[in-house]
């Protein structure tokens, strides 16, 4: 079951001039804001994210790049012990 959500939110005008020319426009923006900060955070996956903002896959992964929201998150150190595999000394990386 899904449910409907809204909610008001008071902001100067100034703030609307610069975010979003109109009303539309600001409240696209605020549900990408708040999709992407999901999938940056885990809650949802990068597929949900662009069901909800009704987008095609690829288009989402774009809308991502622009907001500099990475596709992948590896481990502190993943590449360094991949590039160590890589190179032949898989025993090594394994420690």
């Amino acid at each position: 079951m899904e449910k409907k959500v809204q909610f008001e939110w008071e902001l100067s005008d100034t703030l609307i001039d610069r975010l979003a020319p109109d009303e539309e426009q600001m409240t696209e923006t605020i549900k990408q804001a708040a999709v992407l900060d999901w999938v940056r955070t885990h809650k949802i996956s990068l597929r949900k994210g662009a069901e909800l903002l009704q987008m095609g896959y690829r288009e989402f992964l774009d809308l991502m790049a622009v907001h500099r929201i990475p596709g992948i998150d590896d481990e502190e150190g993943w590449a360094e012990s991949e590039l160590t595999v890589l190179q032949g000394g898989e025993k090594e990386a394994k420690r």
